[in-house]
């Protein structure tokens, strides 16, 4: 018996000890598949509010047969910084794109320079909104701008020109990442960004998903109807409430009414319908994309990252879309299959951020991490290993000053149990707008999950405070954003 119990404290010690190394094996593909603005409780393996009401069967099949990161966010909500960011393992102020518009210097150090300089096959499809041409890619083909969703316009760069396509945007991504895969050379592996538009604004769908949740009363949050009494006026301030949804960019009917709760639920139940919709169309396509691998007998050696560019606010505290540092607007779903790594079903709760999705792709394909990168990769995290000195806060700051929504510019962190945000109010160039009075928000994320109530100024949180000012300022510096 003694024995049998020692074999089996090996045999566990030496699977640990294998699971820990980074020792080299055949290079695997990668396919990065990115959605836009797919909150996290619009995806049914998160286990949130909507669960029970969102439709994502594949999605949830790839959490199923890989690892559920279920702390993972963005540090600038916004599309074209965190998209910067995901490629550069860089903040904004190190990448330098902050806000929307921004020219992206495709000279610096990515994932896919990193990997093609490597011998890597790479290509990325979709939506890219960096104005600048994608650099370090085999092949491209990406969306004007923002994109539409029928008949979508793509930027190729064999005609320099742009090629308008027929059909539904994501089905048209999803066909060229395909056929590029199909068409690859078969003795070198590759890395492919796959960039779907959905579920970004105007929030439309296709058949045969027009007509879902029709006659269905979607749950509302507990703080649609949220009075802002215990939070700051950036909240106040903002456009981002539900009943100031512009009818040109969401086409909704207003409920003829002066009561601004009742007026909130009645476009909230447009709103979230045509937001699941979008989902299922997109949630189709990474199912189509995910068993094409598998029909091409690549499925054993391809790792699938399922990411977002940022969270999206579904009516929590009344709002619509992102850029505050709330988490229903700051975290990112992460869902990473490795076959033969990841233990399947697997949910990791350590702190992640968009900046360690770089550093993460370059070490996973066996290569060394740039030093100007400031993530961190997940690989460990990934077999299990969670480093003992991971970090425990994450630092997040939103540069673009009452550009749009009137959201104030702020920056802060967030731990396990707390979240402190500063905002500083002011324009630092990149806007034409006046500061606005700083303020401080504190939440206790423990007894205040939902973030209602500032506790900034209770004097029984004076000393998490102290601690939270010290921690950020040992961030900023560690991140060098010094500005």
């Amino acid at each position: 018996m003694k024995r049998s119990i020692y074999i089996v404290l090996v045999a566990g010690l030496v699977w640990l000890l294998s699971s820990c190394s980074s020792s080299k094996t055949e290079r695997p593909n990668i396919l990065f598949i990115l959605s836009d603005d797919h909150s996290v409780n619009a995806i049914g393996c998160y286990n949130n509010r909507l669960s029970d009401e969102v439709r994502t069967p594949n999605i949830d099949h790839l959490a199923a047969e890989g690892m559920l990161f279920s702390q993972t966010f963005c540090t600038n909500s916004i599309c074209s910084p965190s998209r910067a960011t995901i490629l550069t393992g860089k903040y904004s102020h190190k990448n330098g794109v902050y806000c929307l518009n921004q020219d992206f210097d495709n000279s610096q150090m990515t994932s896919a320079s990193v990997l093609h300089d490597a011998g890597y096959q790479t290509a990325v499809y979709g939506k890219w909104h960096l104005k600048s041409r994608p650099s370090g890619f085999d092949d491209y083909s990406v969306l004007d701008e923002q994109g539409r969703y029928w008949n979508p316009r793509y930027f190729e760069p064999e005609n320099d020109s742009m090629v308008q396509y027929d059909g539904w945007v994501d089905d048209v991504t999803a066909e060229m990442t395909m056929n590029f895969i199909k068409s690859r050379k078969k003795d070198k592996p590759f890395f492919v960004m796959c960039h779907f538009k959905s579920v970004h604004d105007p929030w439309d769908t296709r058949q045969p998903y027009d007509t879902c949740y029709q006659d269905q009363f979607i749950p509302e949050p507990d703080n649609l109807c949220d009075t802002y009494k215990n939070r700051g006026e950036a909240s106040k301030r903002t456009t981002l409430k539900l009943e100031m949804l512009d009818q040109r960019t969401f086409r909704h009917e207003v409920l003829n009414t002066d009561d601004t709760c009742e007026q909130r639920k009645f476009v909230y139940q447009q709103y979230i319908k045509a937001f699941l919709r979008g989902a299922n169309v997109l949630d189709e396509n990474v199912g189509k994309v995910v068993r094409f691998l598998k029909e091409q007998g690549l499925d054993e050696n391809t790792i699938v990252i399922y990411s977002s560019d940022q969270g999206h606010f579904l009516g929590e505290h009344g709002f619509f879309s992102k850029r505050f540092m709330y988490d229903e607007s700051m975290q990112m779903p992460l869902i990473i299959k490795w076959p033969g790594k990841i233990k399947p079903g697997s949910i990791n709760s350590d702190l992640v951020a968009n900046i360690d999705f770089a550093p993460t792709i370059i070490d996973i394909a066996g290569l060394s991490i740039p030093k100007e990168m400031q993530g961190e990769s997940l690989r460990p995290l990934l077999e299990g290993c969670t480093p003992e000195n991971w970090r425990d806060a994450i630092y997040y700051r939103y540069w673009q000053h009452l550009l749009h929504r009137d959201v104030a510019a702020h920056y802060g962190i967030r731990t396990d149990s707390f979240k402190l945000i500063y905002y500083y109010g002011e324009n630092k160039g990149l806007t034409d707008f006046p500061p606005t009075p700083p303020e401080w928000e504190l939440f206790d994320l423990t007894n205040d999950p939902n973030e209602m109530n500032n506790v900034y100024s209770d004097p029984e949180y004076a000393n998490s405070v102290n601690t939270l000012k010290t921690k950020m300022d040992e961030l900023k510096e560690y991140y060098q954003d010094w500005d």
